[in-house]
């Protein structure tokens, strides 16, 4: 009777446990795969792909690479989107356009990801890492001119790298609404990154128009909301209006308000340490500001750095001698919110009654437009 009693329990124990083991969630079978292969990558290295489409950067898959600088990402992605992939250690990541189904192929250096970056496997994969690889060929060229800038006081000579820089730009942001007007997951992506951030009228007609067809195709992409965000908030600082309200500690600690610089022409300079182009134009800023400074110019320089020691080095460093506040990033930042930025630097000129004249003049352009204000 006894063994029969075991028996029974036994049997009812294994039974419970095969439901408990049913009941539990099954994890779901991958849907992507990412086979790498990264140069100047040892042995054990960190390779992590990162969710960061929502401001929050998390990792949703990590591996380490062989001896020979191979690596393996598999997982589950609940739709297409655009990931980053980091390797532990280096600074900069680069984008990987992921969709249930991709299986894809990377080749890269591990200290220049996102200029080295060579994707296939998918057409949009592959279209992104070569957006990424022109956007890295740009600021190459872009370092050069600037360096030329600033050892160049011949006004022709001036001129000429001006409109370098002007066609430089404009090739790269023509390319990127090629890909922006296609018929891809990551083309409201592309025009979130590259093109939004611009009052130049046929652009403005090209994103309203790629948004309204983004709204209907991608309704649910990060960056989709993003541009709708940024067509809303660019009519608050569209030339014209009074530019918004800062208020923000100085390097003392002290809040220092926008409007209390009423009465002078004031250039609005969002910046940040760690902004390879805001630090590069800093030299010929300075120079702009000391000859137009007794003329009733000024700027509020605005830095986005998220350490405050970083942001302190970097002003003395620059020499920057205009008034300074630090916009800590968040949600809720001036930048990400008042002025609807996501490209640095990005600046705002203001007449002496606060209303915004022009935006994102820089060098030749910026020296020109204050002489004929204030000549």
């Amino acid at each position: 009777m006894q063994y029969f009693i075991r028996i029974v329990a036994l049997a009812s124990l294994v039974a419970a446990s095969t439901e408990a083991v049913a009941q539990q969630p099954r994890r779901p079978a991958p849907n992507y795969q990412v086979r790498g292969q990264l140069t100047n990558a040892p042995a054990g290295t960190r390779v992590l792909l990162i969710d960061d489409q929502t401001g929050q950067a998390m990792p949703i898959d990590s591996a380490r690479t062989d001896a020979k600088g191979r690596f393996q990402l598999r997982g589950t992605v609940a739709g297409p989107g655009v990931y980053s992939l980091r390797v532990a250690g280096q600074r900069r990541t680069t984008d990987v356009a992921l969709a249930p189904g991709s299986q894809l192929q990377l080749r890269a250096d591990a200290t220049q990801l996102r200029g080295t970056s060579d994707i296939t496997g998918t057409p949009e994969a592959a279209e992104l890492a070569r957006m990424h690889q022109e956007q890295f060929r740009l600021m190459a060229h872009i370092d050069t001119l600037v360096q030329r800038r600033a050892v160049t006081t011949d006004t022709a000579a001036l001129r000429r790298i001006g409109q370098e820089w002007d066609a430089t730009f404009g090739a790269f942001r023509a390319a990127a609404q090629r890909v922006a007007g296609q018929a891809s997951y990551v083309a409201p992506y592309v025009a979130a990154t590259f093109l939004s951030g611009t009052d130049a009228p046929a652009e403005v007609a090209f994103l309203d128009s790629a948004t309204t067809r983004y709204v209907r195709q991608w309704p649910a992409s990060p960056h989709t909301q993003q541009l709708q965000r940024y067509q809303s908030m660019r009519q608050t600082t569209a030339v014209g209006r009074l530019a918004p309200e800062i208020l923000l500690p100085t390097p003392a600690g002290a809040p220092l308000a926008l409007s209390s610089l009423r009465g002078k022409y004031v250039l609005i300079d969002f910046w940040a340490s760690w902004c390879g182009p805001c630090r590069q134009e800093n030299p010929a800023l300075v120079r702009t500001y000391q000859q137009f400074r007794g003329k009733g110019f000024e700027i509020y320089g605005v830095s986005v750095d998220s350490k405050k020691e970083a942001w302190l080095a970097a002003m003395q460093k620059d020499g920057l001698p205009w008034p300074q506040v630090r916009d800590e990033p968040s949600d809720t930042s001036v930048a990400s919110t008042a002025y609807n930025i996501y490209k640095f630097p990005s600046s705002f000129l203001l007449d002496p009654q606060g209303r915004i004249i022009a935006k994102d003049l820089r060098g030749e352009d910026l020296t020109k437009k204050l002489a004929e204000l204030m000549p």
